[in-house]
Formats: structure tokens, C-alpha cells, sequence
């Protein structure tokens, strides 16, 4: 497969431009200047001049990634400082106002109470340690006072405090009014309390704990399933971000402390719904310390013991890092991301996440619905029935286990075997063991052997269930992987269980079949729950992204076409997502691999730049048969070699959140793909789209990685859709810009662009 070159039409290849997406020669937005800025919106503010000039300037930092001026302003008067009254304000590269968030309290000057202190700072500390049920009897002495107007001194006393007690003077809001408190901080028993003490009555009008060590112990970030960390969960201590989770993951209202105990919050809703009635199930409660330390038990089925409460806070804790991580990839509130509370961001709030566990309503798959912004969306996560076997009793020649693999529809294949005699499917139509059409001649009580290919995998069994099979085996005509069969159209209607086996297997069974085949199809493994194969639970979460960033928020209706990509999207998330520094491009990644319990996954072949291991191109469109999957594992097998182009290019940084390697980069640029490509978008669109990121985001500077990431597998310069409404009209092309040509002096030797 040669890659070929024509002239590009931009004016930036990889030679030519050497900026970088993570480069910035932005410069910190001045101090007094964004004061000037506040003076200047007094009246939108409400707030008065004295207020804004009076205010200190706390946090003044600059955002290199992005340019970002970020300022925090303290309100304070005669300098005391107003507790939580705060102007956060955020500027761009040109100190134009992105957005501002006022907590001032209106011409504090005159709202602020004239009254000394009648409650001495001693006394406060032993009423906040008495509040936290902490014995004591003698005062804390003082070790420092400041001759500040806030009185800020400094007390010591082991029997209150593990560390040193600081105090002031503060004001506290109480509803409408305010009130002079002394501010102060405990140290005791693993926690760090921020108090208010009431300076006239002494009693504690405000605390906050600020060891918000919220645990999960979970299979973390970025094990794809449990098959990666030994199946072990692991501890993970305040996961959540303070940028894209700043109240923490149990948050709703925007101030500190949780406001759920069990597994609800700003960004998902998780519970079960093992009766699919959506109404919402039982949750695990952490209590007030937020631990979710449930026991899980892979070895037993995952309604056995507690396995149920164990993958709940799995979920939650997934739904809550896939927020967090694409919240820095532009994923956020005015890109219509999922929250409760938008936090004065911009958007649509009010649309969290429900992601049901152990959903009744289905088994062996996965979905989730996205409503336009402002609307809850539904992740639904299914059982996976253990994997099948296929015993062979007779004839002795191929007695013996055969590996197989389920479907998602249909009668489950239980530990109580369903035994019967193999005899070819035959529709006397074209290909005539496809049972694509309705069968001829078959004996009624048998098990109907099924070639791959020609139709829906539900199609096919329904014809044999109609001709009177007991249950239908499907032999793969594409090799010896096999793949958990999906529904297509009719498998709703199917009754009887299916399983499939590899190319050679099926070849073996039927060239014994005139000697009675006697086969048992029977369930030999505990079942698992999709809730722990994480690769899954990214794939649906990203639908939702991908569903609301096409055509923009307000709608999720720009993914229908024959075409579209929506499903490649969501395999790329979750490679990108659950990547680790010891992985290589020619290496097989495949999907859904631990709940299927079938090594090779749920694809037709494991995600891999090598060519022998990943077949796909362009024009196997001709064969999606309407499939989705099909059509999504060949975007992603492309989206996968512009990752790895991307990697080599870059290197690897294992920081999602903040990192600047090549898979950072390769996440930006498809991200930023999706809000720049048309509604209904095909292959074509998706491509430049990418390629229009980059040269916005780094003026061009990684065309050819791209391009020749797509070249590779057939969606080079001077490819086609055709139309995006249908599959099989494409035309492939190999062909990369000249800019982008590999000179062959250079790899004269031995260089093979294709693996």
C-alpha cells in the first residue's frame, strides 16, 4: 500500500511551522488595571467603589496553556476581611472579560456591625472545641499578637489543636446581616476545621472541614478493567478536580460541604435500577466522611454479596474523572457538559448524569440517551452473561470445550446445559449457510449452525428460531476471533440462545455433521458486570459527548447518518483514557474485553497501527450492513493512528488533566473536531474537521501527522464519502499533501510506512 502525495492547499505543513498547541506568549493581565476594569461595572456588579478599591487582591496568576488572566478579589473593610466575599475574575490574552463571579456584599461600609469584640479570642477557641467534642478545661495561650485591626494572633494548645491556632476578626454572612466573628483553625483527630466563632453571643456560626478526603476504592484511572490492576480496588483519596469539580463530586449547591452522602452529586446520579424502571435505586452511603470502602468479590456473580453497592461507586466514580478529564479539553459548562449546578458558567444546568447500574433492562451491552442541554442524560449499564462454552460430546474425533462467545438478545446461556443435535442452516439463497433468509428443510429441535455474513447477526437466528432451532451457533467467516453478537433490527424478537465460534471451529463442526454432532451450549463462568470494564462505561459517557458538541448543545440529533461516527468516538475516549506509558502503537487494544470475558473483544479486530492485526480501511464501509459498530471501528482505527503519529511526535505524558504530550494533544484536536464539523458529519467531515483544529490551535504545525494517520487506512487527499446517508459508496484514497511526502533517500533501506 503506497502512500502517494499531491500539492496541500494550506500554507503550513510540519516543516514549515514550528508553533506548538501548548506554547503561549500570553502575559499576565496587570493588577491594578482589572480593578479599574471592576470600577468600570460597578453598576452590573452592585456593588460600590469603595467596595472594589478597598478589596485585596489575593490570587493574580496567569494560565500559560490557555492565556487566561485569572484574579480573586477579597472584600474587606478597615481590614477585616468578609469570609467568602470573593470576586473571582477571568480575562483573556486581549483583557476582555471571559466572566466574573461576585460574592461582595453591597457597600460593606455601611452594612459592616460596629461593635467590639465581647467574647475573647481564648474563649472562642474553647467554644469551637467544644462544639467539636473536644475536653478541655484551660484556655490556648497565646504565643503571637498582631497590633492589626483584625487582632491576629496566633494560640498553642495540644489538648485543641495538633498545630498552632490562628485567629482574627471576620465577618460572617448570617442570612441578610452580617456578623463580627473571630475566624479560626483546629487541627485535631485527621481533620482541619475552618470556624466561625459569634463575637457577642460565642456560639460557632460557621465550620467547615477542610480534609474533604473523600475515598472511592474502585478500579482507578486508567485501568481499562480489573484484568489491568490484578483485580484489586484500590483506594483513591479527593479524586476530584478543583477546576472542573470545584465543590467537590458531592456538591450541588456551590458552597463547601457535601450535600450527599451516598453516590449523588453536581456531575452524576448513580444507582441501580435492577427493576428498569429509571426512577432511581438504591445508592451505597458514605456517610459523613464520604468513604465508599464497599468489598467486591470478582469470583461470585455481581448480584452475589456486595458486588452491587461496590460497582455503583465504581460508576460514580468513573462518570465523575471522565467529567473532570474533559472539562480540560473544552467539554465544559457553555459546551453543554453534564451539571447540576453550572456554578454561574454559562449554559444549561439541572442535567447530571444518571447512570444506572446493573440495569434490568437488558443484558450483555451498554447504552446512554443524550437529550439537548438542560436535560438529564441516562447511562444504562448491563450484566454480561459468563462466557459460553461449546462442549462437544460426539462424534470422539472433535469431542472436547470450544471457545465461544454470547450475544446480547436472545434466551441466556445459564450453567444448566441446552443440549441437542448440530444440523446446517440451509435458506437455498445465494449464499445458502447465512440463514438470511428463511431456512428450508430443517429438522425442528436441533441447533442450527450459522455462517457469518449477509445480514443482521438477530436476523439470522430469528430465521432458524422460525424454523424451529432450539438455539442457533454462528461460525465466524472472517477468521478464528469472535465477537458477543449485537441485536441489529430483529434480535428483540429472537427466544432461543446463540452463540458464535471462531472460523476454524465452525469448519471442524460441520465437516463432521453426517455423524450427529452432539453439543452442549452452556454458561461455564460467573457472570460480570459492565459497571467494572471501565473502557465501556468511557465509550458510553461518550456518546454523550460527542452527541452534544455535533452541531452544538441545544440539540442531539447531528448524529443519524449512515455514516456518522459516533461510535469511533467513543472507542477513541476510551483508548485515550485508559492509555498507560508502557503501551506501543503495534500493540492489540481490544473493546469490552473483561465483560465479554473474550480476549479479543467486541470489535471485528483489537484497535493496532500494525496492519496484520487492525484490517480496516475505508472502503470496508461496503460491509457495515448497517451496523454503527462497524462503521465507528474503522473511525477509531483511523483517530488511532493520528494518536500514535501524534505520540511519536510528542512522547507520552501520563497527566490527562494538565499534561502537554502528543496524547494531550491528539484528545484537543479531536475534541475541538467535533465543534467544528457540520451536523450529520461523514468520514470526509470528521477528517477536516481535525485538521482544521490544527491549524486554529498550532497554525498547521501537525498536518502531516494527521494526514498521514488518515492516508493509512484509505481517507487520504482525494478520497470521498459519497453520500453520508448510505455505506458503499466511498472512494479510498492513499494520497498525502506534497508537503507531507517521506523522501525515499532518507528510508532507502528498509522504511515501510505501513507496519
Amino acid at each position: 500500500m503506497k502512500i502517494k502525495t499531491v500539492m496541500l492547499a494550506t500554507a503550513c505543513g510540519a516543516l514549515l511551522c514550528a508553533s506548538n498547541t501548548f506554547a503561549s506568549s500570553a502575559q499576565l493581565y496587570p493588577a491594578e488595571d482589572a480593578r479599574t476594569l471592576l470600577v468600570n461595572q460597578l453598576s452590573n456588579l452592585n456593588v460600590t467603589n469603595k467596595d472594589v478599591q478597598d478589596a485585596a487582591i489575593t490570587s493574580h496568576y496567569l494560565s500559560e496553556k490557555n492565556g487566561i488572566s485569572h484574579l480573586v478579589f477579597k472584600q474587606q473593610l478597615n481590614g477585616i476581611e468578609v469570609h467568602k466575599g470573593l470576586i473571582q475574575l477571568n480575562l483573556d490574552q486581549q483583557g476582555k472579560i471571559l466572566n466574573l463571579h461576585n460574592l461582595f456584599v453591597n457597600n460593606l461600609a455601611a452594612k459592616a456591625p460596629q461593635v467590639s469584640p465581647f467574647i475573647a479570642a481564648d474563649q472562642a477557641i474553647l467554644n469551637a472545641a467544644q462544639e467539636l467534642g473536644i475536653v478541655t478545661r484551660l484556655p490556648a495561650y497565646l504565643i503571637n499578637q498582631s497590633q492589626s485591626s483584625n487582632r491576629a494572633a496566633v494560640y498553642l494548645d495540644e489538648d485543641i489543636s495538633s498545630a498552632e491556632i490562628p485567629v482574627k476578626l471576620m465577618y460572617q454572612k448570617q442570612g441578610d446581616e452580617l456578623r463580627l466573628s473571630w475566624d479560626l483553625q483546629i487541627q485535631s483527630g485527621g481533620n482541619w476545621w475552618s470556624m466561625r466563632v459569634d463575637t457577642l453571643t460565642g456560639q460557632v456560626i460557621d465550620q467547615v472541614n477542610w480534609t474533604a478526603d473523600a475515598s472511592y476504592d474502585v478500579i482507578p484511572l486508567p485501568n481499562e478493567s480489573p484484568a489491568d490492576n490484578g483485580y484489586q480496588l484500590e483506594t483513591m483519596v479527593d479524586p476530584h478536580d478543583l477546576t472542573a469539580s470545584p465543590f467537590g463530586w458531592h456538591d450541588i449547591d456551590g458552597s463547601a460541604g457535601a450535600e450527599f452522602t451516598d453516590t449523588r452529586g453536581n456531575n452524576v446520579y448513580a444507582q441501580d435500577d435492577l427493576d428498569a424502571n429509571n426512577s432511581g435505586g438504591g445508592r451505597p452511603d458514605g456517610g459523613a466522611n464520604l468513604l465508599f470502602d464497599v468489598p467486591w468479590n470478582p469470583a461470585v456473580d455481581p448480584d452475589e454479596e456486595q458486588n452491587l453497592d461496590a460497582a455503583i461507586v465504581n460508576l460514580f466514580y468513573w462518570n465523575n474523572v471522565i467529567h473532570d478529564v474533559m472539562y480540560f479539553y473544552g467539554f465544559d459548562e457553555a459546551a453543554g457538559n453534564f451539571q447540576e449546578n453550572n456554578y454561574g458558567n454559562n449554559g444549561l444546568g439541572s442535567d447530571a448524569v444518571n447512570a444506572d447500574a446493573q440495569d434490568g433492562s437488558g443484558t450483555n451491552n451498554a447504552n446512554f440517551s443524550t437529550p439537548p442541554d438542560g436535560s438529564n442524560p441516562r447511562m444504562q449499564m448491563f450484566y454480561f452473561s459468563g462466557t459460553p462454552d461449546l462442549l462437544v460430546h460426539s462424534p470422539p474425533a472433535i469431542a472436547g470445550s470450544y471457545t465461544a462467545a454470547g450475544a446480547s438478545f436472545g434466551a441466556p446461556i445459564t450453567s444448566t446445559p441446552l443440549n441437542g443435535i448440530v444440523e446446517a442452516a440451509d435458506d437455498n439463497t445465494g449464499t445458502v449457510s447465512d440463514a438470511c433468509e428463511a431456512l428450508v428443510g430443517f429438522t425442528s429441535g436441533r441447533i442450527a449452525l450459522i455462517d457469518r455474513g449477509g445480514c443482521e447477526f438477530g436476523v439470522k437466528v430469528l430465521n432458524a428460531e422460525n424454523a424451529g432451532a432450539i438455539g442457533a451457533i454462528v461460525a465466524n467467516n472472517q477468521g478464528d476471533s469472535i465477537l458477543n453478537m449485537g441485536p441489529g433490527a430483529q434480535g428483540a424478537n429472537v427466544t432461543i440462545p446463540a452463540l458464535m465460534v471462531g472460523q476454524t471451529d465452525g469448519g471442524i463442526i460441520r465437516a463432521q455433521l453426517d455423524n450427529n454432532v452432539d453439543v452442549d451450549m452452556v454458561k461455564t463462568n460467573a457472570d460480570r458486570d459492565s459497571d467494572f470494564d471501565n473502557g465501556i462505561i468511557i465509550h458510553e459517557y461518550g456518546h454523550g459527548i460527542s452527541n452534544r458538541l455535533t452541531g452544538g448543545p441545544s440539540q442531539s440529533s447531528c448524529l443519524t447518518s449512515s455514516e456518522q461516527m459516533g461510535e469511533g468516538w467513543s472507542d477513541f475516549f476510551a483508548l485515550v483514557m485508559t492509555a498507560d506509558p508502557n503501551d506501543t502503537a503495534l500493540e492489540a487494544r481490544p473493546m469490552g474485553s473483561y465483560a465479554t470475558q473474550n480476549p479479543g473483544g467486541i470489535r471485528t479486530y483489537p484497535y493496532s497501527t500494525n496492519m496484520n492485526v487492525n484490517l480496516h480501511t475505508f472502503g470496508d464501509l461496503a460491509d457495515a450492513n448497517g451496523s454503527p459498530h462497524f462503521v465507528g471501528s474503522i473511525w477509531a482505527q483511523m483517530l488511532w493512528e493520528v494518536y500514535w503519529n501524534l505520540v511519536d511526535k510528542y512522547g507520552y505524558d501520563a497527566d490527562l488533566y494538565n499534561g502537554s504530550g502528543g496524547n494531550n494533544l491528539a484528545l484537543q484536536l479531536v475534541m475541538d473536531g467535533l465543534k467544528l464539523q457540520p451536523c450529520d458529519p461523514g468520514f470526509i467531515d470528521g477528517r477536516d474537521a481535525v485538521l482544521l483544529a490544527d491549524q486554529n490551535n498550532s497554525a498547521g504545525a501537525n498536518q502531516c501527522e494527521i494526514w498521514h494517520g488518515f492516508a493509512k487506512r484509505g481517507l487520504g487527499v482525494g478520497a470521498s464519502s459519497g453520500s453520508v446517508n448510505v455505506t458503499g459508496d466511498e472512494t479510498e484514497s492513499y494520497e498525502v499533501p506534497v508537503e507531507c511526502e517521506v523522501s525515499d533517500v532518507i528510508f532507502a533501506d528498509s522504511f515501510d510506512l505501513v507496519p
